[in-house]
């Protein structure tokens, strides 16, 4: 995990130069030094016991490695002391190791700082005791409490980046791990014992119904706001809906198909168990296909939209009929687009003449006129079913 440092810290108490100190009082603080060193498994067994009795979050680690993170502690604060130096960048990074390490093995970060700070407050009241005892400086004594406590809100202020940091990451990792299960799932690429042993982890029963969405977004983003209407529209947590980019197309795996959602075109497969939700996937993408060369919005599925996804299919048959029948139609010069514009209508419009003529904004004789010139040009009888039929799918598939 890379950690950015903040470019600037608070300005801290100056400690006192080692050299502006008189001889009794480098020799107290050398005293110091060499005393604390001393007291070094002192330390540590004070923090083990204060942390045993206050903090049960750190139970996860064992009572040496406490121990031994304890007289690490020591050791720098000692140095520190030593050379009457404040902690600096090299000290930071240490910090940044420490809670990425410690979140590893179990232990919250803040329950770390917790950790830190009654480690500072031990550290402080040991050094006390030797101030008593070396005669250190009242001055002194009070530049490296204050410096000690101010290093301590820092140390807050590290783990708490370093958490946030390891959430986005947690979050991330899930998302990743989401998003291929349900690639998986509805690209039928796992096989059925890894669905029925994961499902349950993303709040799926593998068994249980669940409808594939398929849509076609623009980014993330938009991938995102559906994922929120969908949700929106079925009442469910965001959550609750696994989303995945299958080929070109969004798949999202549902508890059930939504009524409508706002500034989508959605199309959903059949209930299906998991196991089989891949079918439903494909189903929901030829439906959203289909609806969108329609130029169709909202919510559809392929048992609703009637022929018109065999408009869709590219076959000999289809090309030898269109060649049969719109060949005249093609080089019938300027009216040609005209005339088929009206014969398609007519046929959407249940041959209504009127109803024609209204949509198409002309007099009802003109529609009839058209009319009459698809069927010659074509050969194509719009009383008889068969030629409806072809004409129909014809005309439709020249559409799309």
């Amino acid at each position: 995990m890379q950690y950015e440092m903040p470019t600037a810290w608070p300005v801290r108490r100056s400690m006192p130069d080692l050299n502006d100190l008189d001889a009794s009082a480098r020799a107290a603080v050398a005293a110091a030094v060499d005393r604390l060193r001393v007291l070094r498994d002192v330390f540590a067994d004070r923090v083990l016991t204060l942390i045993c009795r206050h903090v049960p979050g750190y139970a996860v680690l064992p009572d040496e490695e406490i121990r031994s993170s304890a007289r690490k502690f020591m050791d720098i604060l000692v140095a520190e002391l030593s050379s009457l130096r404040v902690p600096d960048e090299a000290l930071r990074e240490m910090l940044v190791d420490l809670a990425v390490e410690r979140a590893a093995q179990g232990l919250p970060l803040d329950v770390l700082t917790v950790g830190h700070r009654l480690g500072s407050r031990v550290m402080l009241s040991l050094l006390d005791e030797v101030a008593a005892e070396v005669g250190l400086p009242p001055d002194f004594l009070l530049a490296v409490h204050d410096s000690t406590w101010e290093f301590s809100n820092e140390a807050a202020a590290v783990f708490a980046r370093v958490q946030h940091d390891l959430a986005l990451e947690r979050a991330r990792f899930d998302s990743e791990r989401r998003s291929a299960f349900a690639a998986g799932v509805l690209g039928g690429t796992f096989p059925v014992e890894r669905i029925n042993r994961d499902a349950r982890l993303f709040g799926l029963v593998p068994q249980g119904r669940h409808v594939a969405l398929a849509a076609q977004v623009t980014s993330t983003a938009d991938g995102e706001a559906l994922r929120r209407s969908v949700a929106s529209a079925l009442c469910v947590p965001t959550d609750r809906l696994l989303l995945a980019q299958v080929g070109t197309v969004l798949g999202i795996i549902a508890p059930k198909a939504p009524e409508s959602v706002v500034g989508h075109l959605v199309a959903a497969g059949p209930p299906l168990p998991l196991e089989r939700l891949d079918t439903g996937f494909g189903e929901a993408v030829l439906a959203l296909e289909t609806a969108r060369r329609f130029a169709m919005s909202g919510i559809v599925c392929l048992s609703g939209l009637g022929p018109r996804p065999l408009v869709l299919s590219d076959s000999p048959t289809a090309d030898g009929l269109s060649a049969r029948h719109l060949r005249r139609l093609d080089v019938a010069g300027r009216s040609s687009g005209e005339i088929e514009q009206t014969a398609r209508v007519y046929l959407e419009c249940d041959q209504d003449v009127r109803e024609v003529a209204k949509r198409l904004a002309v007099h009802p004789n003109t529609v009839r006129y058209r009319v009459s010139r698809f069927q010659e040009l074509t050969g194509l009888n719009l009383r008889h079913t068969e030629d409806v039929v072809t004409s129909w799918w014809l005309l439709n598939r020249r559409r799309v």
